[in-house]
């Protein structure tokens, strides 16, 4: 298994990692020196006496072997989890080559100027409704933001693949807002500098189906069904690019953040540091703190800096327009079937909308707000921990 172990220099250390399963840590230099030797045919012995030699004192081989275990680095069907010269490889290099990059940083400049200088091309609330019964809104909204986020994650996967890595999509949370989501974990097996193509795919993809949405409402008659549409899909690329700049819910941006400063933990190293501040660290926060370093420290403090106005904002934004917005949409869909029964059109039409749209809002938002509410918590408990010492 140590055969399909790769390792590539980031910053100081090394990531050592296996494609095949999927798991990654970071050693040190004579941890890479050992795997490469080993690798090369040496014996766990000889790959003893040289780390001794490089470290100047003993080395247990065998136990560093054992933690890369312990980390699920040597478990795995034994291939080195690579996808070259599949359909799914040859698309990606199709798609995410120099001259498709090329094109892409053209679309996503050009965008931007054709909403500034065209006022009738710019987006509005009332994109978002472009029928007149609130069952087409949410089928034709949901089903055109379905589409959008799957050639978003789609394109995270191409490019991954470009690369010959495979990729994998999943369903989570962020905040309130459900989503999909593209796992890139093997992308720790490539220098930090080829990461950024797989990472910047989805927001380039996005500039292509917002210029292509804003082209194409120039071949359709101007209040039609497909204008309307196309100007929804319009609405819904702006605010899915605007969104991945919220940094503070793990965005591709944030990602873009990651990868540049080498910082590996700093979600986890930003919260050790809130709850320091709120006086509500534990030995296990110190320790994360401690293993960090101090620039991982100081980009997770610079990193509060957006997380906690971020995080402000978009809480502002639950209390004062999904939750109020969300009993008046029940109210609506519940109507009709108060007032007749399932016996009605309308009837039917409010229970399909509640089926597609407010029960999953409800379960996110439940989800979110009981996370909120286990911070509040603490928070409170810090506050009132502090006027105790006081």
């Amino acid at each position: 298994m140590l055969n399909q172990l790769t390792l590539v220099r980031d910053g100081d250390g090394y990531v050592v990692g296996s494609p095949d399963t999927a798991a990654y840590v970071e050693v040190p230099e004579i941890g890479a020196r050992i795997i490469e030797w080993l690798q090369q045919g040496a014996s766990v012995a000889e790959a003893e006496r040289r780390a001794g030699e490089l470290a100047g004192e003993p080395v247990d081989v065998a136990d560093f072997l054992a933690v890369l275990a312990g980390e699920g680095l040597l478990s795995g069907s034994g291939d080195d989890g690579r996808i070259d010269g599949t359909r799914r490889q040859r698309a990606g290099a199709l798609l995410f080559g120099r001259v498709a990059w090329g094109l892409y940083a053209v679309l996503a400049l050009a965008v931007p100027v054709l909403l500034v200088a065209v006022a009738g091309l710019r987006p509005t609330y009332r994109d978002a409704f472009p029928f007149t019964t609130q069952l087409l809104n949410i089928l034709a909204v949901s089903g055109l933001g379905m589409l959008a986020v799957a050639a978003h994650e789609g394109a995270h996967v191409l490019a991954t693949a470009a690369l010959g890595l495979p990729s994998r999509l999943s369903v989570s949370r962020r905040l309130y807002f459900l989503t999909f989501q593209a796992d890139l974990t093997r992308l720790w097996s490539v220098p930090r500098r080829a990461r950024y193509g797989p990472l910047l795919a989805g927001l380039a993809w996005d500039a292509v189906v917002l210029a292509g949405a804003l082209a194409a409402q120039e071949l359709v008659a101007p209040g039609s069904v497909a204008a309307r549409l196309l100007r929804a899909l319009v609405l819904l690329q702006c605010t899915a690019i605007l969104a991945q700049a919220m940094v503070f819910v793990r965005t591709d941006v944030y990602a873009l953040l990651v990868n540049a400063t080498g910082c590996k933990t700093l979600w986890a190293t930003k919260g050790a540091l809130l709850r320091r501040y709120l006086r509500r660290s534990t030995p296990a926060d110190e320790r994360q703190l401690a293993d960090a370093g101090p620039r991982e420290v100081t980009w997770a403090r610079r990193y509060l800096w957006l997380y906690v106005p971020g995080t402000a904002v978009a809480l502002y934004y639950l209390a004062t327009f999904v939750l109020p917005g969300l009993p008046h949409l029940v109210a609506l869909c519940v109507a009709p079937i108060r007032a007749d029964g399932l016996t009605t059109a309308a009837a039917w039409e409010g229970l399909a909308a509640l089926t597609v749209a407010v029960i999953p809002s409800t379960l996110a938002l439940f989800g979110a707000i009981r996370g909120g509410w286990g911070v509040m918590r603490r928070v409170v408990s810090a506050r009132r921990s502090s006027r105790t010492s006081a």
